[in-house]
């Protein structure tokens, strides 16, 4: 990837623009291609004193998203990007402002149109560089090493792209200012929460199917699934079987394993049409898998009346480990991991295991003494219960020895189960 850390002239670029002002920033909002912004933006190196800094931000910056963001461009036919915030020095630019005559009578007037309505004019020797979108920044310039090649009758690529490009004038003797803007930014960016991922990510292969299982199957229709992303049920939410966070959580699981797919391939990436059908019916079947080793699912996803099946299922004694949102994705866990390791079907190994919280390896570890889930313990719990399989897990004398901390006291391990051989 080009540095663009030294200064070089291009070729002028006249940019359609709308000239606004916030706070006591003018600036100049446009679109430039993107061949355009990686040849001619840097990173924002300009902002810093210190080379070696300089340095490890770039170096960052090429070995975080790039590579994602350049798939994205190439494969994604619905890409958009938000506006990238440019700070611009040097050079000769200039604006020229557009005459706008007067519209008709009795029609709305652009009373200041001349003055916010124009053309950005660089003569080439700029120095351009990114305040925020340096990670967008980096992507674009990945995407120049190896650009797509335009097919006839495809739809267009990337290359004929127009980035919406916020242009603010920078000083070098104001540096502090540039900077601080640069801070602001992002620092104040809200990442995206999980729920917002899941109702509206339209790449994101969990997200996409958690919303037709919730939207389309009879099992997991509202109230059955609890429509926020935490993974905790609420008081007001006790015939739910879980959240659509934990499903989420669970679907992650079942793709990883299922699909071989690298988790940011699978947020990121959107599949096709016949990927999302296989996805959908991978969750749907391992469902039903799970509805065999668990009779009281089988129940609960033919009853029409939820809150007696809860009831019994989630005690204060604890009750299935599988009607707890943490306890479905533990189980889950250990059901994809078995699948991975073993030859025998996952779910006739799942159906060995102990069901009830109250039961070993549950009691004391994602079943506290308190009779309340807890998660500290979670990665033991799933450990013994693969150890019961004879499935990958550390060696008994340390399981053994994790577990009798935990417990307080010298304990055995749990016995391993039989009859699949």
């Amino acid at each position: 990837m080009p540095s663009n850390t030294t200064a070089h002239v291009s070729l002028p670029l006249a940019l359609p623009a709308l000239r606004g002002r916030f706070g006591d920033w003018t600036y100049y909002s446009t679109v430039i291609p993107v061949p355009e912004l990686a040849e001619r933006v840097s990173f924002g190196n300009e902002l810093h004193n210190n080379k070696e800094l300089s340095a490890w931000i770039q170096r960052s910056l090429k070995e975080g998203r790039a590579d994602d963001i350049s798939d994205y461009l190439k494969k994604e036919p619905e890409r958009f990007f938000n506006s990238l915030v440019i700070a611009l020095y040097g050079g000769t630019p200039e604006w020229v402002p557009l005459a706008v005559q007067a519209g008709r009578e009795g029609r709305p007037q652009l009373s200041s149109a001349s003055e916010s309505l124009g053309v950005l004019e660089l003569s080439g020797s700029e120095q351009l560089f990114a305040v925020d979108g340096q990670h967008r920044l980096a992507g674009m310039k990945r995407l120049m090493e190896s650009p797509p090649k335009q097919v006839p009758g495809d739809a267009p690529t990337a290359m004929s792209d127009l980035v919406s490009v916020l242009v603010i004038a920078h000083r070098v003797e104001k540096k502090e200012r540039t900077r601080r803007l640069f801070t602001t930014l992002n620092k104040t960016a809200i990442p995206v929460s999980k729920m917002e991922r899941i109702a509206l990510d339209e790449n994101d292969a969990m997200a996409i199917t958690a919303r037709r299982m919730v939207e389309d199957h009879p099992w997991f229709r509202s109230p059955r699934i609890a429509l926020h992303h935490t993974n905790n049920l609420g008081r007001d939410e006790g015939i739910a079987l879980t959240t659509i966070g934990n499903l989420y959580d669970v679907l992650r699981e079942l793709f990883l394993e299922h699909s071989g797919s690298k988790r940011k391939n699978l947020e990121y990436n959107r599949p096709s049409d016949v990927e999302l059908d296989k996805y959908y019916k991978w969750a749907t079947k391992y469902f039903e898998r799970l509805s065999v080793v668990e009779p009281a699912l089988a129940e609960y996803f033919k009853a029409s009346e939820l809150e007696e099946v809860c009831q019994r299922n989630r005690t204060a004694e604890g009750g299935s480990v599988y009607f707890r949102p943490m306890g479905l994705a533990l189980m889950t866990d250990v059901a994809m991991r078995l699948k991975a390791e073993k030859e025998g079907n996952w779910w006739e190994w799942l159906a060995l295991l102990p069901r009830r919280l109250d039961q070993a390896p549950f009691a004391g570890t994602i079943w506290s003494h308190r009779n309340t889930m807890d998660p500290k313990h979670r990665v033991l719990c799933r450990d013994l219960l693969l150890y019961m399989c004879a499935a990958k897990s550390p060696p008994p004398a340390e399981l053994r020895a994790k577990w009798s901390d935990v417990k307080g006291e010298q304990v055995n391990l749990p016995r391993r189960v039989k009859g699949l051989n």
